[in-house]
């Protein structure tokens, strides 16, 4: 039985591993896709509390932007064999990874304080902590509400003469349960990439990389760029929508 070369080995895998990402990749664009489309059909509700997300999750996508940044100019020295510049950036990306974890922490905080959770707060709790149009909105048939001293009213009723009646403050905040459910999914999703991360760093301390061959570092790459682009997405919908 004849034995496959080193360089066979590489290309084998070369042609297996990438795919493999990509296909991993399209499963999870899936997933995000199915709980966006909750989230529209949910916010068409009669009532929808729109809640602002706290300062930390503007930080962390900055976070996230440079670690793509420095995991892709780690590349680019892997490629060029300065491995001592790669060492550095990879273990930089790391660092950044952990730091974006670190601030979406805090911004789950925050949402706890103004009476966001994922699963038991109320409508009632945010109006109570938290201050209208700055930590949330309130909408109504997709149309944004006007508050004046605790009670709001059609955009329309410039005069404030006509507040709205029977709005339900008691039932599920769900627009947070999205928050969470959608920070939370790719929170988890960033962690199988920080491992992914540390196994290239210890790879690259070890000098296991060469310019000719850092398969496993472009692999993790594309599947951090993914993950980088996949907040992004979320931020902005979660911003925006």
């Amino acid at each position: 039985m004849a034995r496959i070369s080193k360089s066979e080995r590489e290309e084998i895998n070369k042609k297996v591993y990438k795919p493999l990402m990509w296909i991993a990749i399209a499963s999870i664009v899936m997933l995000f896709a199915g709980f966006s489309s909750g989230y529209i059909v949910s916010k068409a509700d009669s009532v929808w509390l729109k809640i602002v997300l706290p300062d930390e999750f503007m930080t962390s996508s900055i976070i996230i932007v440079l670690s793509s940044i420095t995991f892709f100019v780690a590349q680019r020295c892997m490629a060029k064999n300065k491995m001592a510049a790669a060492k550095i950036l990879v273990g930089l990306t790391l660092a950044l990874g952990i730091l974006f974890i670190v601030y979406q922490m805090k911004g789950f905080e925050k949402l706890n304080e103004k009476g966001s959770f994922f699963s038991n707060g109320k409508v009632s709790m945010v109006i109570e902590k938290g201050e209208y149009g700055k930590d949330y909105f309130l909408m109504k048939n997709d149309i944004e509400l006007a508050e004046k001293d605790g009670k709001f009213y059609d955009p329309i009723d410039a005069g404030f003469l006509k507040p709205i009646e029977n709005l339900d403050f008691e039932k599920a905040n769900r627009s947070a349960s999205y928050i969470f459910a959608l920070t939370g999914i790719h929170i988890a999703h960033l962690i199988g990439g920080i491992l992914s991360l540390l196994f290239v760093f210890i790879k690259t301390l070890r000098g296991r990389y060469t310019s000719e061959n850092y398969l496993g570092m472009q692999v993790s790459s594309i599947y951090w760029h993914f993950l980088d682009f996949l907040w992004l997405y979320l931020f902005a919908f979660l911003t925006f929508f």
